[in-house]
């Protein structure tokens, strides 16, 4: 059965308010998440602009033409930026527009000149880049989830493809002035498509969005909020899962005297002197080990394959480093030092003993002084 163009477009509409529904209400449980918000908002505008289409379709204007158009390539300027938000994290705003500015002007220019053909040809031209933009965007954010974000990135592109026979159409038919709105196997093959492809990237991008937040929650489970070091469940987790059959050292760190700057300073300054410890701890790393805080001042880091060399080495870095630095109050810079104990992984040791060894020659760091690094005996 022959399907018309205004059925085509009148499903289109409906598609993009379903998407764009399903979108915002996505974002009201998780408003962290703006990129959906703004995915909604595109959606709405493709909404409008669907439903304007199809009025013209019906009855031509040039004015209306124009409103469609606008509103199509205005949906996916907003799509850009929902790419930009959900791959890179914050909307850039200056880059978005002057893409909606070249976008939307190459689109009105010819319909303020009475040239509504030409105008429709820039506007699917536009329109081809703008998804073009948006599938290089996600793909260049394929290595969180290469499926979805891969699949998403395609649709874009495959999208984009359909509005070229579009603007070859409507440009060999000759006069830069429609008699009729714009009709034929490429209208109907870019709504086809199109339809196609808003359901597609709806569903797979709900199912993104549903796996980058199970994922922000694990993180989260398995990250000390103050320090955003790991926390203790996490780093039993990952010495078991990583380390279980190689050799490594534990470090076990204790602020000196930290109890002195909660009583002089209060606790929020404590919280900023644990906040700048564990800054030091990951500027001194690098890549080279595994940082956790386990507990109040205490904190411990676990190096693979480490040699006694090695892992005095990033422990003297580790203590020289936030001996030498401080953290800025009202009544002076505060300092303090961190005491040290390292201990070896044993064969078949748990990570329990080999963290109760470091604790032991963290304990005579202590007794001779604090501000040391002691090694515990192998």
């Amino acid at each position: 059965m022959y399907v018309d163009q205004t059925s085509l477009l009148l499903a289109l509409g409906f598609a993009a308010f379903a998407l764009s529904t399903t979108l915002f209400i996505s974002w009201l449980s998780s408003r962290s998440d703006h990129y959906l918000l703004t995915w909604a908002a595109g959606a709405g505008i493709m909404m409008l602009a669907f439903a304007a289409f199809s009025v013209n379709a019906v009855d031509h204007r040039p004015a209306l033409l124009w409103l469609s158009n606008m509103l199509l390539t205005g949906g996916f300027v907003v799509f850009y930026g929902a790419t930009a938000l959900f791959t890179e994290g914050r909307l850039p705003r200056q880059r978005v527009g002057n893409i909606a500015l070249v976008a939307l002007s190459l689109t009105s220019l010819p319909f303020a000149l009475g040239m509504d053909a030409l105008g429709a040809m820039l506007g699917n031209i536009a329109n081809a880049v703008l998804l073009i933009f948006a599938a290089r965007k996600f793909w260049s954010g394929r290595a969180e989830a290469p499926v979805w974000v891969g699949g998403i990135s395609a649709l874009y592109s495959i999208t984009a493809l359909s509005f070229i026979p579009c603007a070859v159409m409507i440009y060999l038919k000759g006069p830069l002035v429609l008699s009729a709105a714009p009709s034929g196997w490429a209208e109907d093959l870019n709504s086809i498509v199109g339809l196609v492809a808003i359901t597609s990237i709806g569903a797979m991008s709900l199912a993104l969005n549903q796996a980058r937040t199970a994922r922000r929650h694990r993180e989260e489970a398995y990250t000390d909020q103050l320090t955003g070091l790991l926390n203790r469940r996490a780093l039993f987790e990952r010495f078991i899962a990583g380390h279980s059959g190689e050799p490594a050292a534990a470090l076990i760190m204790d602020l000196d005297h930290f109890k002195a700057i909660n009583d002089r300073h209060g606790h929020h300054m404590g919280d900023e002197v644990l906040r700048h410890f564990a800054t030091v701890v990951r500027q001194s790393l690098g890549s080279n080990g595994v940082a956790a805080r386990l507990g109040g001042e205490e904190f411990v880091v676990i190096l693979a394959n480490a040699t006694p060399d090695t892992a005095s080495a990033v422990a003297e870095r580790i203590r020289a480093e936030f001996a030498a630095g401080g953290v800025e109050s009202d009544a002076g810079l505060v300092q303090t030092s961190v005491s040290v104990g390292i201990a070896f992984k044993r064969s078949g040791e748990t990570l329990d003993r080999l963290l109760s060894r470091a604790d032991e020659a963290l304990y005579r760091a202590k007794e001779d002084g604090r501000n040391r690094v002691v090694i515990a005996d192998r």
